[in-house]
């Protein structure tokens, strides 16, 4: 059921030959590199969109929709979330040693933190391999994957907590009448610079690697903010002790609050998954083509949604068949085409409704 007229094939040749090498902004001169500047990055981005359905069409099986590659680095994928696990308690450990013999509030905000991610990725990782077991049609009919984004949320709701437990004590300590500036412990500020190490060191790694996993993606994110937040609070802790003592609380209390804020947003859009956010325009043009090329015997494609349902996708795709078509060819034709998206990684469920007609509503859209 998959044999695609010449034309098909035809209409991809096309594609190939629409690719265009963007103009170089550097053979122009300055009042031009603006005007050229946005030819370029028109080009680079329709040559992208254009690469990306080629890749579509040839090899939809392996599509993966962070990336737009497949998946040829598991092992690296598996490594780096284990470094982040066992990396992320080791840290918690030091962090522990350099916030209890300075008595640092900066170094305190981010022992804080440390402990709490390292508690959460090890609760995380348990949720992402139990979300993955758990496809009990009875209990769970629909897959568990929003457990993760539950942990997600209860971890970031914690973290906040702590973070603003500490903000308070920062303006208690700068409203306090007596202050003095504390001693200097070159161990713990080793022990505090060896975890912002371990931290660079695993920021770099899942930067590597992040578009081939989204859990490697918010690990990325998560070490990048880390590397700031604790190198902040080593300077802001030496300064605190060596120069002025209200440079101390003042820096836990910015370091706090930037947390805060930075979490706010994670919140927000693990809110937007649970509530079924839809996915963007680029990738719904992805299933209307690789739908159309599905078979010959899809004269047309009604309507595409494609929404998510945690962190992964549900998709519902609406195809006019001729009136005339048997139910078997039929059947063969859509089952075929809701298997096929269901290899594409990130698509959790396809729905495909089949129709000889597009006068009507979809099903679907009317009990919404």
């Amino acid at each position: 059921m998959n044999t695609l007229p010449m034309t098909r094939d035809i209409e991809l040749d096309r594609l190939r030959k629409s690719l265009v090498s963007p103009p170089n902004t550097s053979a122009f001169r300055k009042h031009l590199h603006r005007k050229i500047r946005r030819t370029h990055n028109y080009h680079t981005t329709q040559n992208l969109h254009i690469n990306r359905l080629i890749q579509v069409a040839e090899d939809p099986t392996a599509t993966r929709l962070l990336d737009d590659q497949p998946d040829t680095s598991a092992f690296h994928i598996k490594a780096a979330v284990y470094f982040s696990i066992y990396g992320t308690i080791l840290v918690a450990a030091l962090q522990i040693y350099a916030a209890v013999t300075t008595l640092s509030l900066s170094l305190f905000v981010t022992m804080a933190e440390s402990c709490c991610e390292a508690i959460s990725n090890i609760g995380l990782n348990y949720l992402h391999k139990k979300s993955k077991k758990l496809n009990d049609s009875t209990r769970w009919p629909a897959g568990a994957g929003r457990l993760c984004n539950a942990g997600n949320i209860c971890f970031a709701f914690a973290l906040m907590a702590v973070s603003l437990v500490l903000v308070i004590e920062s303006i208690r300590a700068l409203a306090s009448k007596e202050h003095e500036t504390g001693g200097f412990h070159v161990p713990a500020i080793v022990a505090a610079a060896c975890g912002f190490g371990i931290k660079l060191f695993l920021a770099i790694y899942c930067f590597i690697f992040r578009r081939h996993s989204s859990q490697l993606q918010m690990l990325w994110e998560d070490n990048r903010n880390d590397c700031f937040e604790y190198g902040f609070a080593i300077f802001t802790s030496a300064a605190g002790a060596k120069l002025k003592w209200w440079v101390d609380p003042a820096g836990a209390m910015f370091i706090a609050l930037v947390i805060i804020v930075t979490w706010i947003g994670t919140i927000r859009s693990e809110f937007l998954e649970l509530c079924g956010l839809g996915a963007s325009p680029s990738l719904v043009q992805e299933i209307v083509f690789l739908t159309l090329r599905h078979s010959d015997m899809i004269l047309q494609v009604d309507s595409v949604h494609a929404y998510h349902w945690g962190e992964d996708l549900f998709v519902e795709v609406d195809i006019v068949m001729a009136p005339e078509r048997s139910l078997r060819e039929v059947h063969d034709v859509s089952q075929e085409l809701q298997d096929k998206l269901e290899t594409v990684e990130g698509f959790a469920r396809a729905f495909v409704h089949v129709d000889y007609e597009t006068s009507h509503m979809p099903e679907h859209r009317k009990t919404r």
